[in-house]
């Protein structure tokens, strides 16, 4: 996203005045994370770089799931970066797609990049920035929407964040990009089983854990259509 009332309209639709109250979205940002760290079992004790990090919160969870060392967000919102501040995260502003010279200068274990790609013009740059700043043996973990479930959601009324979307990203779009930046080891599941991911929607927050341990038996099967995230994960030589 470049145009600034996008920006700020963005931000209107996650503020709730910092009370973390829209069950939707705790319920999103609890589940990212929680995926996030049980793909990354070097972010404990570890540095952190959360891309497009938004008000904070999935980095504050996976601050508090993960217990890396260090964490960082950045994001182009300044509204958001406002936001986090006022919340507690440890979020600057820039731009993920050509990252702040004082991000460029250091290296991390983990970068993420939680429901960030479908939102940039130039996602590859993202991945370009990822690999840039990883450590050799680091781990970048991201996620995307399932297109069909995007799409859906968009049309329904249901997700209102889908009029921000400006990629579709799937397995193959993050393998093909991901591997031009330079990643090995590049693997994609998909993740947040449909049938409880609308339930937050009619303000029921299920247990991410159990919620998480009911569906990875069905993770392994290529049964993408009843699940509406996907993840993706690639390592640095």
């Amino acid at each position: 996203m470049t145009d600034g009332s996008m920006h700020a309209d963005y931000a209107r639709g996650r503020d709730d005045g910092g009370k973390g109250s829209r069950a939707e979205l705790v319920y999103r940002y609890r589940f990212r994370a929680l995926a996030a760290v049980r793909s990354a079992p070097m972010l404990r004790g570890g540095r952190l770089l959360d891309l497009g990090a938004a008000e904070g919160r999935t980095l504050g969870e996976m601050m508090r799931l993960g217990g890396p060392a260090q964490a960082v967000g950045v994001e182009i919102s300044t509204d958001l970066v406002e936001m986090a501040t006022r919340l507690g995260f440890p979020v600057i502003a820039g731009d993920v797609q050509d990252l702040p010279a004082e991000i460029r200068a250091r290296r991390f274990d983990v970068v993420t990049a939680m429901a960030v790609l479908e939102h940039l013009p130039d996602p590859a740059a993202a991945l370009r920035s990822a690999f840039e700043v990883l450590a050799p043996g680091g781990r970048l973990i991201a996620s995307a929407p399932s297109p069909f479930w995007d799409r859906l959601a968009g049309a329904s009324g249901i997700h209102k964040e889908q009029a921000h979307h400006v990629h579709e990203v799937d397995g193959a779009f993050f393998r093909r990009t991901a591997s031009a930046a330079g990643f090995v080891r590049i693997r994609t599941r998909p993740f947040m089983f449909v049938g409880t991911a609308f339930l937050p929607y009619l303000g029921l927050v299920p247990p991410v854990e159990l919620a998480q341990r009911l569906e990875a038996p069905f993770s392994r099967f290529p049964f993408s259509s009843i699940f509406i995230n996907q993840l993706f994960i690639a390592d640095r030589p």
